[in-house]
């Protein structure tokens, strides 16, 4: 690893990943990747759902990355573009068979894929961040100030050129540019599994395939989705406080007992799933533990935007930059097409091949002033899209306003719908 490089790329999530992918392959190869887990081993529990990959942002990125073959061969689902809407008493409304060109991929999967486009050495893990400090007074470089980033492990680093925050919804870099903070939207997932021996498998392969399953209705969902290896994750999602059930996860005693009482608690009230269909209820009483909330959170997008003069080498991607809830689609697809924009932008104004440490100031400023006006209106409009959404996916009658999701009431929608059957 050059012993000082002048990139740090702090968060390897998809979009981090993705930028360093595109950073090496032009050439500009002294950055540095923080990242807070200890290996890539994932931990348990944490390993996430599946996602679909957009032709026009998160495939366009990894076409870009030079990764979109091995995607297409080895890792996409292309057949599993599909999914069913469910009522509260479990009748279908809708079943979209087809979902046009919106492959999925297990976020691990993405993850390792990404990971593996890498020299290992340029990733440093167990490097959580625990603060970033500006220093003024200048730096060897003649810079005007530079900034100290502190590690959880007791460690620091400094001298860097540009500071990219991929560090997701509390990032420890948005406070360098703005102080706006994202807040709870009042809707909160808890997730379980289904493993192939669960006693729900066989219907959770009926109701939903290789896809995905939404029951609404009544301000609540079920959400289920195969992932790679056709097990299932659940979902429950509901409008509650955001203390309602811990976030934190451990296999532990107290994990269990925690999980006991909220399914029953699940079960038992009217205001949460007591009076959804027994069969969808069956995917509450033997999904498998211990449960994990996912409280869900967004950026105010009038919130989404900064002075550039105040964000000397800094600049976010993803959820960093415009956190939103996921009732959008577009999370993943909208952090890994920032990645490509801000690559691009660096090029156009600074060159491929080079080291930022031999740049102009004033030039990677302009470069990253140019991605930045037009990323936060695309952060702006995807916050928009996915909090509009939510409210009608968590409204009374949601399975009548999904279809003002969709584009009308006949089902076909902009997201490329081919073929459906209403019933």
């Amino acid at each position: 690893m050059d012993p000082s490089p002048s990139i740090a790329i702090i968060g390897a999530g998809p979009s981090g990943l993705v930028f360093a992918r595109l950073l090496e392959i032009n050439g500009i190869t002294d950055y540095v990747v923080f990242e807070r887990d200890e290996s890539s081993t994932p931990v348990p529990g944490q390993q996430g759902g599946t996602l679909d990959l957009h032709s026009t942002s998160g495939q366009l990125a990894l076409k870009r990355a030079g990764l979109f073959d091995k995607f297409s061969k080895d890792l996409a689902r292309w057949d599993a573009a599909c999914f069913r809407i469910l009522n509260s008493t479990g009748d279908t409304v809708v079943n979209f068979t087809e979902i046009g060109d919106r492959p999925e991929i297990d976020r691990l999967q993405l993850r390792q894929l990404l990971l593996d486009s890498i020299p290992a050495e340029k990733i440093r893990w167990g490097h959580g961040v625990s603060s970033i400090e500006r220093k003024a007074n200048g730096d060897t470089a003649g810079n005007a100030e530079i900034c100290i980033i502190h590690f959880r492990n007791g460690t620091s680093s400094t001298g860097f050129r540009l500071i990219v925050g991929a560090d997701g919804t509390w990032s420890k870099v948005r406070p360098l540019l703005t102080s706006a903070k994202p807040v709870y939207s009042g809707k909160m997932y808890i997730d379980s599994a289904l493993s192939h021996d669960n006693p729900s498998y066989p219907l959770a392969t009926e109701l939903v395939g290789k896809g995905n399953t939404l029951a609404l209705g009544e301000e609540k969902m079920i959400a289920v989705q195969q992932l790679g290896d056709a097990s299932y994750r659940v979902y429950f999602g509901l409008v509650v406080p955001e203390d309602f059930y811990p976030r934190s996860y451990c296999a532990d005693s107290d994990a269990n007992a925690r999980t006991e009482s909220m399914r029953s608690r699940l079960l038992s009230s009217n205001e949460l799933f007591a009076n959804y269909a027994p069969h969808l209820k069956g995917f509450i009483e033997n999904s498998e533990g211990p449960f994990r909330s996912w409280p869900l959170y967004y950026m105010e997008p009038e919130q989404v935007g900064w002075e550039r003069n105040a964000g000397g080498g800094v600049t976010l991607l993803g959820d960093a930059a415009h956190v939103s809830t996921p009732f959008a689609g577009e999370g993943v697809n909208c952090s890994m097409l920032d990645a490509v924009m801000l690559l691009d932008s660096i090029v156009e104004y600074c060159g491929k091949s080079v080291s930022l440490a031999h740049v102009e100031r004033s030039s990677l400023e302009t470069a990253l002033a140019a991605y930045e006006k037009d990323m936060f209106v695309r952060g702006q409009n995807l916050i928009r899209e996915s909090s509009e959404n939510g409210e009608k996916l968590f409204s009374k009658d949601a399975t009548t306003r999904l279809f003002e999701i969709f584009g009308g009431d006949d089902g076909k929608n902009a997201t490329g719908a081919a073929d459906y059957q209403q019933k």
